[in-house]
């Protein structure tokens, strides 16, 4: 699991409050950005509307006043309608478009242009015009100029109004998801240092389940599956104890089991030697008599004598290579190398369709019975091997002592196996625990069609203690 200090934006909490604030951002500008345009379009409808109104009043009115040409009865009658507070002047045009009447802000040269709506105005004031006419004849006409500021200001108070509303529900936003953040990201970091923990191996660890809502189930659930973890971990040690302990027993059993078949084979070829090889001896020795004194008298005996003396060294050159197979001579006599030597000639002799050559280096002196017996009968076994499955051309054999250890190399060219099949000797298990019996390690590399190379190597400083048990 990825350790070390978070980037701030990475983080969980960052990622959800800076989420949730962006959208609610958006969607909020969004809103005040809309209600102010309805608010903006509400305003400049209702003052066209209101003008509208006011001015076609205005003009049904004054056409009896200008009839009548009592423009001061008209001018108070104006006069009250002035007190509207959006009403910025006032003015009556006579049929010849002179001012007769001016109230307000009345521009007093040229008429301001007529607006078609409040929306298009340029000026900040909304100027209408409607013409006074009295039997369908013109009498003049009506001149209203409405100021927006009060819209403005209206339009204003309700932008900042909004915004002020937007702000605070986004800083209300931002705590309430700050808290919910701080409070949903502290339990899932319970939960990410608790899982851990775990995979460190601490089957200890108990989350608090703080309330019964996702995260408190998922809280539970883990403890659960720690727990059953645990429980599972630990039966499953006390298997691979039980199962290393036997291992160990078998391994001691094994090597018990090589011990006193080799101590049994020497036994016997000492056995062989000594009272078989004593009694071939003493029988080829009278057949030796016997055909020498028949020698002139019966020639029948002599023959019988001849042959008894031909049988007796069959049965001595048997009883010798069963000797050899058993516990070679020469290796208590000369030692490993010249055991190798002579073992490995024989199979030449045997085999010339193969080619063997064996090598050498480092001190090879004072190995011990075990590490001896231990390499010659893996080099038996390998020359087994190739003999009667390889199919090899060459074969070569290198035993080397150097820095502490004992490493013997075995090549050959043959056929080869498939070394990760199961089973696939039960010649290979006994050469690979002979050299695990001495804390060695046994390497095959091997393919079909590609040969074979082991690689046995034995660490000599810890054997040197063995060397005469």
């Amino acid at each position: 699991m990825p350790t070390g200090k978070v980037k701030p934006y990475s983080s969980l909490r960052f990622r959800l409050i800076a989420s949730i604030v962006s959208i609610e951002v958006i969607m909020l500008s969004l809103l005040v950005w809309n209600q102010i345009a309805i608010i903006h379009t509400t305003h400049t409808d209702r003052l066209r509307d209101t003008a509208a109104s006011i001015i076609q009043q205005i003009a049904k009115t004054a056409g009896n006043y200008m009839v009548a040409v009592d423009y001061a009865s008209l001018e108070e009658y104006l006069r009250k309608i002035m007190t509207y507070k959006e009403l910025s002047y006032l003015m009556v045009l006579d049929r010849n478009n002179e001012p007769v009447i001016r109230l307000g802000k009345a521009p007093d040269e040229e008429l301001p242009p007529l607006d078609e709506h409040p929306a298009l105005v340029t000026d900040g004031n909304y100027d209408v015009a409607e013409a006074i006419t009295v039997a369908n004849q013109p009498m003049g006409r009506i001149l209203m100029g409405f100021s927006l500021g009060l819209m403005d200001n209206a339009i204003r108070d309700s932008r900042i109004r909004g915004i002020s509303i937007a702000a605070a529900e986004i800083m209300l936003t931002v705590a309430v998801t700050i808290l919910i953040g701080l409070g949903l990201t502290r339990r899932l970091g319970i939960l990410a240092n608790a899982a851990a923990e775990v995979g460190k191996g601490n089957y200890h660890v108990n989350i608090p389940v703080e309330a019964a809502d996702e995260v408190g189930r998922t809280a539970a659930a883990f403890n659960r599956m720690v727990t059953e973890v645990s429980s599972r971990t630990q039966q499953l040690e006390a298997a691979e104890t039980k199962a290393r302990t036997l291992l160990a027993e078998n391994r001691r059993l094994i090597q018990k089991s090589l011990t006193v078949q080799e101590d049994e084979r020497k036994h016997l070829a000492r056995e062989l030697h000594d009272e078989l090889g004593q009694c071939i001896t003493a029988i080829q020795a009278d057949a030796e008599s016997i055909r020498d004194l028949s020698r002139p008298c019966d020639t029948r005996i002599e023959a019988s004598a001849g042959a008894i003396l031909e049988v007796s060294s069959r049965v001595y050159e048997v009883v010798h290579t069963m000797m050899q197979s058993l516990r070679p001579g020469v290796l208590d006599d000369l030692g490993l190398v010249e055991a190798l030597k002579d073992e490995v000639a024989g199979w030449q002799e045997r085999n010339t369709d193969t080619e063997y050559t064996l090598g050498f280096s480092g001190d090879l002196d004072g190995l011990g019975e075990r590490i001896n017996i231990t390499i010659y009968r893996i080099v038996q076994e390998c020359l087994t091997n190739i003999t009667r499955h390889a199919d090899a051309r060459h074969a070569a054999i290198q035993l080397a002592a150097s820095a502490g250890h004992l490493v013997l190399e075995i090549n050959d060219d043959g056929r080869g196996m498939d070394a990760s099949m199961p089973g696939v000797g039960l010649g290979l298990i006994g050469m690979r625990e002979r050299v695990e019996g001495l804390g060695g390690t046994f390497e095959l590399v091997s393919e079909p069609g590609s040969g074979a190379a082991f690689t046995i190597t034995i660490p000599l400083l810890e054997q040197r203690g063995l060397v005469e048990q």
